[in-house]
C-alpha cells in the first residue's frame, strides 16, 4: 500500500502479508510516523508508513486448509 493508504489505517483494520490470506494481522496502533500490527503468528511488528509497499488491505491469494 501506499504511504497515503497507510496513514488513513484505523485501529481494527486487519491487513495481509503480500496479500497471503493466510498470513494476516491486525492494526493495534496508529501513530504519524508508523502503525503497528499484531500479526496472527503472534509477532508484533512497527511498521513506518514508507515501508508499507508489501502489506495490503484485502487478500489477493485464497488460504486452503
Amino acid at each position: 500500500m501506499t504511504v497515503e493508504e497507510s496513514k488513513g489505517l484505523k485501529t481494527g483494520a486487519r491487513v495481509y502479508w503480500r496479500g497471503d490470506a493466510a498470513d494476516s494481522g491486525v492494526i493495534t496502533e496508529t501513530s504519524w510516523a508508523a502503525v503497528t500490527i499484531t500479526w496472527n503468528n503472534g509477532q508484533v511488528a512497527s511498521v513506518h508508513h514508507g515501508d508499507m509497499r508489501e502489506i495490503q488491505r484485502a487478500p489477493s491469494k485464497s488460504y486452503t486448509v
